[in-house]
């Protein structure tokens, strides 16, 4: 069970989340820097409450799944198949060894 404070805290992180994400308007780079800081924290190995804040909170909203569907559905809609299999590529290895690259990154500094 979720306190009050602790969901204020969320609400909060996700504020600034959207925020942020409001000023950077480049769903690669958003992407890119949100896996590496998912990776980092949750290398961490912080407490159930911080998760909650940082990955749930901050983390969901700042790179949001909305803003990835959305880059990819444009090459869709422009019937644009090669580029679409080739984004879809690039971005999910991407942010596969930028998630890991932040985890061991975090892992080397504790």
């Amino acid at each position: 069970m979720i306190n009050v404070k602790n969901f204020l805290f969320i609400l909060f992180a996700s504020y600034f989340a959207s925020f942020l994400r409001f000023y950077v308007d480049n769903n690669f780079i958003i992407s890119i820097f949100g896996s590496f800081l998912f990776g980092f924290i949750i290398a961490r190995r912080l407490g159930k409450s911080l998760n909650l804040i940082l990955l749930t909170g901050f983390c969901s909203c700042f790179t949001s799944f909305s803003g990835f569907i959305l880059f990819l559905y444009r090459f869709i809609s422009e019937e644009d198949v090669l580029k679409f299999i080739l984004y879809l590529n690039i971005i999910f290895i991407s942010n596969l060894l930028m998630m890991y690259f932040g985890f061991m990154i975090s892992r080397k500094i504790i």
